[in-house]
């Protein structure tokens, strides 16, 4: 990674607000990451991209 990502939202400031855009642009109903994500992480992305932001490892678990 070129720029360092962060801790609060497991991406960069500028990836976060590329997705944000998409999300956006496409009505997202969801953003879900491959990586797994904090409650914080969840709840801050959620906020940010206006959509919940869940992680595939958590929907897995709960089939």
């Amino acid at each position: 990674m070129a720029l360092p990502y962060s801790s609060r939202t497991l991406l960069s400031h500028g990836k976060v607000r590329e997705v944000a855009a998409a999300c956006e642009g496409a009505g997202a109903d969801a953003v879900v990451f491959i990586a797994p994500l904090t409650e914080r992480q969840q709840r801050v992305l959620t906020g940010i991209f206006g959509c919940p932001a869940v992680s595939l490892s958590e929907t897995l678990a709960a089939d």
